[in-house]
């Protein structure tokens, strides 16, 4: 998970979407409850130095 601000952006193995989506509303239900405003999943999946990459 990778924090900006109140969003929370969870990155998981792209192989990994799926069986995710199966707890997204759990996942959803604790994040916002310690406070963050928004909850996204990076649809590429997680890849190793994402942060730096320029648009």
């Amino acid at each position: 998970m990778r924090l900006h601000g109140s969003i929370a952006r969870i990155e998981v193995q792209a192989d990994q979407i799926a069986k995710f989506l199966d707890i997204r509303t759990d996942i959803v239900k604790k994040l916002k409850a310690i406070g963050f405003s928004y909850v996204t999943l990076d649809l590429e999946g997680y890849r190793s130095g994402s942060m730096d990459e320029v648009l």
